[in-house]
């Protein structure tokens, strides 16, 4: 794995035990997800895994649980969405069957909220470390990207409930889709079946991602070097970008990010402009 160098002692022996099993074909049953809850020593996320062959959004069925009161590590997976939502309110295009599109419920430390986009994308990066030899990269502030495609994406929404706050960490990876069958997507995206040739086992993904996503979230070591891990792969960081920030577009170099994950832009008058939520529109050099 790419983040071999930092990981410690104990979270290596971790590693080694998880296998990934080679191959795999599409699913043609039920819930290809089924006894996920009890592999891998996992201490929180995926205790309990609900599975939908079709949902309007795993976000939406997430917070109705939490709201309830469902204890964290909640995992809600299906194979449509009907009414899935991305960030800036777009649509994420998945074929039935083909990717992973889940939604992790969390109630972590208030002082934590901001930092769980950031669990999810390093977790995803680790996990298609074990799929592909190509370099996983992280574009700011939660695209996933392979071969300067897209091949995942992020969306958290918080909020509270009589137990306390939550938060809903929505992820999608492509898996098996051919981008190039969805014209809107087919320069900007990739998929894991696209880069190997071959298709890859969705279950395996799914388990090797969860693994990962526990493992940081649950760990204070893992989680006291978050950002420092999580912006090693950012291809964002020394670019000159332009950002779409709230109502408007900023132009700049991206100087780094701080200890929450915001963005430090430059801007063209030389004042350091502090981003908590964007996206990066353009990246002018390097992209």
């Amino acid at each position: 794995m790419n983040d071999g160098d930092t990981t410690s002692a104990g979270d290596e022996k971790k590693v080694n035990h998880f296998e990934i099993t080679a191959g795999g074909t599409l699913s043609d049953v039920q819930d290809e997800f089924e006894g996920l809850e009890t592999v891998d020593d996992r201490h929180v996320i995926g205790r309990r895994i609900v599975w939908h062959e079709e949902t309007e959004s795993t976000n939406d069925d997430a917070r109705l649980a939490a709201e309830a009161g469902e204890q964290e590590g909640l995992v809600v997976i299906a194979d449509v969405q009907t009414a899935g939502r991305g960030r800036m309110s777009r649509t994420w295009t998945s074929p039935p069957g083909r990717d992973i599109l889940f939604s992790v419920l969390l109630r972590p430390d208030v002082t934590d909220l901001p930092k769980m986009p950031l669990v999810a994308g390093l977790a995803v990066a680790r996990t298609l470390d074990a799929f592909t030899d190509q370099p996983v990269t992280l574009k700011w502030p939660n695209d996933v990207r392979v071969a300067d495609r897209k091949i995942s994406g992020s969306l958290v929404e918080s909020g509270s409930s009589k137990t306390g706050y939550f938060a809903i960490v929505g992820t999608g990876v492509n898996v098996n889709m051919d981008a190039f069958a969805h014209p809107e997507i087919a320069e900007i995206a990739t998929s894991l079946r696209t880069l190997t040739g071959e298709s890859v086992s969705r279950r395996e993904v799914m388990r090797k991602l969860l693994f990962e996503m526990d493992r940081i979230y649950s760990s204070p070591e893992q989680m006291g070097r978050l950002v420092s891990d999580w912006s090693s792969r950012l291809e964002t960081i020394g670019q000159e970008i332009d950002v779409r920030w709230g109502g408007e577009f900023i132009h700049g170099v991206a100087e780094g990010v701080d200890e929450t994950g915001r963005l430090l832009l430059r801007d063209g008058g030389g004042e350091l402009r502090l981003l908590e939520a964007g996206e990066v529109t353009t990246q002018l050099s390097g992209q």
